[in-house]
């Protein structure tokens, strides 16, 4: 296993593994229609070029050659935002998700930051709980227009980083 950061050979590669990802884990929660419109907005090949273009930074872990996970975040002032975080559905409960957090934990004290937050919707409670377990708390809530009649209905947690 190995965790490299995606360059803009392997957007195409990333973008396949994160929509599919996404939409097989999102279908029951908000719907096909929104899956796919979200993960089309957010994972296609020419969103993952703009975040690239805009400092964003794409974790992949993979094994034997094949991305499992992956996630993304980018540096905004003075804190990280952990915009991205999965894995594959046959590897899920392997402590793979907490393998890429310890990387993002890990650039954030490179970058001498000490809060990172994130959004997750609020029915997403698999996602919420892991969050609170690794530490993260809520701060907010918010409710953004996405288009197309959707909105993303999410809790804003976050992370402070300790020695």
């Amino acid at each position: 296993m190995e965790i490299i950061t995606a360059d803009r050979n392997m957007i195409k590669e990333t973008s396949a593994f994160a929509q599919n990802v996404f939409i097989d884990y999102y279908n029951d929660l908000i719907g096909n229609k929104q899956a796919t419109y979200m993960a089309d907005l957010f994972l296609s090949p020419e969103a993952i070029s703009k975040l690239m273009d805009k400092s964003a930074v794409f974790k992949l872990l993979k094994e034997n050659g094949k991305i499992i996970g992956f996630c993304e975040f980018v540096k905004e002032d003075d804190r990280l935002f952990l915009s991205k975080l999965y894995v594959d559905k046959n590897c899920r409960g392997k402590g793979l998700g907490k393998i890429l957090f310890d990387e993002t934990v890990k650039y954030a004290k490179e970058n001498s930051l000490d809060t990172i937050y994130l959004t997750v919707n609020k029915g997403n409670t698999p996602s919420y709980n892991i969050y609170l377990h690794l530490g993260f708390k809520v701060v907010d809530s918010v409710v953004n227009d996405i288009g197309q009649g959707y909105v993303m209905d999410d809790y804003i947690m976050e992370y402070k980083i300790t020695e």
